[in-house]
């Protein structure tokens, strides 16, 4: 798997800790290797601390701790479906679409416990300086994306109480969001903070329990090795937790999880304006912003701007000039920014469905290949309220403990509505 070594510098990586190569000799066995050390893969490890502190883990990741998407990210979480109600209630039923809104929420608040319990407060680098706002505004650009949008929401704020839909006239009275005409959703539960020092939290508590080898690029998984560009692993069992870079280890999963390119913008408020009290996502969140402590402005979105949408591209060193246009010119428009401090790219992982592939990867590489290989990724830019729990599932089964009966099995890989991705030869 390569990752480009020369990536755009995020706002949230400047200075960041475990970025360097390790020193330490790679083990050559371990119980259990994982592959991937953003949130995910650190939450993986964490949780199997919690379950087997016996087993001998080691992390691998060809660049730093949270150096892909969770480093790359907008700051934002924000609980609930990543996808229209209705089309989730007709997928999955009304009890499936409700338990999934509640898993992101439940996910908010076993991050918030942990980093109660783990994080400093000192706006050092383990200090992800998690701010409440009054909540996520998702505003609806357009007359069609209102009509389309509007029963869904309705239904969905009818079975969650912290959402409810705002009218033309209630958005248009929030200070800043004047321009949008059409109406949108409150989600009132909304975080931001700084992503990658949730990571750097878990890898401070792992640091001295596992192995966590940056740098350390894997070439290929055959058998139980995992081969590596600085040595191979002989590993009992492997997991996966390579979001967007899945299909480059793992051909057969490539047509399931799509690598999508994403750029992200900050900049200086400008002083005297109204600083925005909520998290802004417009356009079916193709646009979204958020206002950091300190005053800073983080805008992401706008690859619905060029013909590809920076679908099937994974390559995080160079940007789209006309995204970047599209980013300033909204940041003029909404919030009078006349220029930006940096412009980084992230590279998401969209599943075909929307949803996390969580689990064992014997329906997708056979009884003799797949027995010892799991895989958790394809969060489709709706990482931050699921990935932490994903991963304590991800533990669960890589240490033989039942799955939590709240965990949704939608996002399984043998799950029902995904047992023909596995058997459709056309797609391998």
């Amino acid at each position: 798997m390569h990752l480009n070594p020369t990536s755009t510098l995020s706002y949230w990586l400047t200075n960041a800790p475990f970025q360097q190569p390790t020193k330490e000799p790679l083990p050559d066995k371990a119980d259990i290797v994982i592959i991937g050390a953003g949130l995910t893969g650190m939450s993986t490890a964490y949780w199997l601390q919690q379950l087997r502190p016996e087993l001998k883990v080691v992390v691998i990741d060809a660049r730093g701790v949270s150096s892909g998407a969770t480093g790359r990210n907008g700051g934002i979480i924000t609980p609930g479906l990543n996808d229209d109600f209705d089309a989730i209630v007709n997928s999955y039923g009304v009890d499936a679409a409700q338990n999934l809104v509640e898993f992101d929420y439940r996910n908010v608040d076993a991050l918030a416990e942990f980093l109660k319990q783990h994080s400093d407060n000192d706006k050092g680098f383990f200090d992800p300086e998690i701010t409440w706002t009054k909540g996520t505004i998702i505003a609806w650009s357009t007359a069609q994306e209102a009509e389309d949008s509007y029963p869904g929401a309705v239904a969905l704020a009818n079975k969650i109480q912290d959402i409810r839909v705002l009218s033309p006239e209630e958005l248009q009275k929030i200070p800043g969001l004047e321009s949008f005409k059409h109406g949108g959703i409150h989600i009132r539960t909304t975080a931001i903070a700084w992503a990658a020092k949730i990571v750097f939290c878990l890898a401070r508590y792992l640091q001295n329990k596992i192995h966590i080898a940056t740098h350390t690029r894997v070439l290929s998984v055959e058998g139980n090795k995992v081969i590596t560009s600085r040595g191979t692993i002989q590993a009992g069992r492997v997991a996966y937790c390579t979001n967007a870079w899945s299909g480059r280890l793992l051909e057969k999963v490539s047509p399931y999880i799509v690598p999508v390119r994403n750029q992200v913008v900050s900049a200086k408020a400008v002083e005297g304006r109204p600083r925005l009290e909520y998290v802004l996502s417009a356009n079916r969140g193709y646009q979204y912003m958020s206002f950091r402590p300190n005053g800073d402005i983080i805008m992401g979105g706008m690859r619905d701007i060029v013909p590809s949408k920076q679908e099937y591209e994974d390559d995080d060193s160079t940007m789209n000039l006309t995204v970047s246009q599209g980013l300033r010119k909204f940041m003029r428009e909404i919030v009078h920014v006349p220029s930006v401090d940096k412009e980084w790219v992230g590279v998401m992982g969209f599943s075909r469905d929307r949803l996390p592939i969580v689990g064992n990867l014997k329906p997708v590489l056979g009884e003799k290949e797949g027995s010892h290989q799991y895989i958790a990724a394809g969060f489709t830019g709706h990482g931050m309220p699921r990935t932490f729990l994903c991963g304590r599932a991800l533990a669960q089964l890589l240490a033989d403990k039942p799955l939590d009966d709240w965990f949704p099995p939608e996002f399984l890989v043998d799950h029902e509505s995904r047992k023909s991705w596995w058997t459709d030869k056309s797609k391998l």
